[in-house]
């Protein structure tokens, strides 16, 4: 913004109050236009970051319902795992195929829009409670849903490792068959755990939507 001395010299009182008067006037319209110019700028930041927030929990939303599906089959599967080892360790003889299976499947949750949102400094100008209820639930999703899952995957590895060298499960050790009953059974109790804390979140999810 630039204000310009007059082209014509001043000869009356009158002369100067015009001056003033166009320089204020000249200076309020572009300041009216700049803060126009940056209402409009924060509205369409916050749209942007309203639409790409509700695509990603949107997604997100669909991938917790697959890995909840998953979740459970492999409370299942590790509670048939369960079964099996206290069948071999109490000595009864086992007829068919007898193994014990360890396997974790996990979609990532994203939190690129999230991130986005905060570095652009889009979440400045959204309503308050939204911004917190926003923190809360990418806080549950990163620091605790996700990052239980990344244990849940290398608990899965370390309770099938007794008996991942082991040829003939039924003539596993006590010792390898005991240490993989516990970490079987801590592995169950965490993955119910698990299953309570995607429920809560995806929870959370639909509130979110809803307000977006």
């Amino acid at each position: 913004m630039e204000v310009h001395p007059p082209h014509q010299p001043i000869h009356s009182w009158r002369d100067f109050f015009i001056h003033l008067i166009t320089i204020t006037i000249g200076l309020l319209i572009a300041l009216s236009l700049e803060g126009l110019v940056e209402v409009v700028h924060h509205h369409n930041l916050v749209q942007e970051a309203r639409a790409d927030l509700r695509s990603e929990m949107t997604s997100n939303h669909s991938r917790v319902a697959g890995n909840l599906a998953e979740l459970r089959a492999d409370e299942k599967r590790i509670a048939a795992n369960i079964k099996v080892l206290r069948a071999v360790q109490g000595g009864t003889k086992l007829t068919g195929k007898n193994e014990v299976v360890y396997s974790f499947s996990w979609s990532s949750l994203g939190n690129s829009a999230w991130k986005t949102a905060a570095t652009s400094g889009a979440l400045v100008y959204l309503n308050f409670e939204i911004e917190r209820d926003l923190a809360d639930v990418y806080a549950m999703q990163d620091d605790i849903v996700s990052a239980n899952a990344l244990r849940l995957q290398r608990d899965h590895s370390l309770a099938g490792a007794p008996m991942g060298i082991q040829d003939d499960i039924a003539k596993a050790p006590k010792e390898a068959l005991q240490l993989c009953l516990q970490r079987s059974a801590d592995l169950l109790m965490d993955l119910q755990a698990m299953e309570q804390l995607l429920v809560e979140l995806d929870q959370q999810y639909t509130q979110e939507l809803a307000k977006l």
